[in-house]
């Protein structure tokens, strides 16, 4: 099954469901294993990492993993975006999209009540 890509918005209605999860890193854990992620929509999420984040991380994260509760998520895998890719990036467009994509649900691009959908 495919992850859900969501923002802080829709952590409520997926828990315990994978998901991705994108945000800034607002703090880190002196071990790296846990940070505070803002998400693109302003809510604040505990991730506790699979593994130690670089001490030097900043910027956008996208957080690979299953939603635990409304503001914790544990981290399977994470891709971190240099801060040149994100300069211009426009979360408010971002939102609007998982927006589109959450209401919508998994029906969004069926051609025929046969085809699975993407």
């Amino acid at each position: 099954m495919a992850k859900k890509r969501i923002n802080g918005r829709y952590l409520g209605q997926n828990i315990g469901e994978e998901a991705i999860l994108l945000g800034t890193i607002n703090r880190k854990s002196s071990n790296g294993k846990n940070i505070e992620l803002l998400t693109t929509d302003g809510v604040q999420v505990n991730v506790t990492l699979n593994e130690a984040l670089d001490i030097n991380a900043e910027g956008y994260i996208e957080i690979h993993g299953t939603v635990q509760s409304k503001g914790t998520m544990s981290c399977n895998s994470f891709i971190l975006f240099p801060t040149s890719m994100t300069a211009k990036f426009q979360t408010n467009q971002y939102n609007d999209l998982l927006t589109v994509l959450n209401v919508l649900g998994t029906k969004k691009w069926m051609v025929s009540e046969s085809d699975c959908g993407y």
